[in-house]
């Protein structure tokens, strides 16, 4: 895993929105599951990607534009 992935995780941990599981076997295996503080994310985080979906064609647009494309 990337150190900015392990970065994120760690602090998504640390803020108590994941748990992180490791077992004690060989190849190594973690387990990362949502805190119920995390769950209560869901909701928002949806209604980010409805809000996206919604203005996708002028986040597009705005992008390419930032891009000179």
């Amino acid at each position: 895993m990337q150190l900015v992935g392990r970065i994120q995780l760690k602090e998504l941990e640390e803020h108590e929105l994941i748990t992180k599981v490791i077992y004690p076997v060989v190849p190594p295996k973690v387990e990362y599951s949502l805190t119920d503080f995390g769950k209560s994310l869901i909701p928002v985080i949806s209604a980010l990607g409805d809000w996206g979906d919604e203005h996708e064609e002028r986040l597009r647009n705005v992008i390419l534009k930032r891009s000179g494309n």
